[in-house]
């Protein structure tokens, strides 16, 4: 199963909550989405997409007075409907305003699987013990970011969350 655990401030907005499924998913954000929220459908407008009512820019998860329990979607890429399932685990009250986003925990990458991981890692490491002098830095660069690409990994997906801010 392929999820992620979030600490997300109520203040942010629902396309800002967008960038940042798009961030821990590792998408780049060229396919259409939506919120569906409490019946009703929210998104970014695009030319040549969906329109809505409200403007996503300008709702805000507080808007919605979510309960511990409460759950809601997020659709993307309407052609081959990857549909996600939002819970709200916690609501936390504090006296300091959380600005940032940030990821706990999660498990998976859409699209790859346990044996693509194992399979780059295989050769990562082949080209770790055979130790050639013809394997450069970016030799193995290349293959850590393809391996990053493929699994989950919580402290990329929070230095990337951190540059969303």
């Amino acid at each position: 199963m392929i999820w992620r655990r979030l600490k997300v401030p109520g203040t942010i907005s629902l396309a800002q909550f967008h960038y940042v499924i798009q961030t821990i998913y590792g998408w780049d954000g060229e396919n259409l989405h939506q919120f569906h929220i409490y019946g009703k459908d929210y998104g970014i407008n695009y030319d040549g997409g969906l329109g809505y009512s409200d403007n996503a820019h300008k709702v805000y998860l507080d808007d919605f007075k979510f309960d511990a329990g409460d759950k809601f979607s997020y659709e993307y890429n309407f052609f081959e409907h990857w549909l996600h399932d939002i819970r709200v685990e916690k609501i936390e009250e504090s006296i300091e305003t959380m600005e940032c986003v940030y990821c706990t925990k999660g498990n998976g990458m859409p699209r790859f699987t346990k044996a693509d991981e194992i399979k780059i890692m295989a050769k990562l490491l082949r080209l770790i013990v055979d130790n050639k002098k013809t394997t450069t830095r970016q030799d193995l660069a290349g293959l850590i970011d393809k391996l990053n690409a493929i699994r989950f990994n919580r402290k990329l997906i929070n230095k990337q969350l951190n540059e969303l801010n």
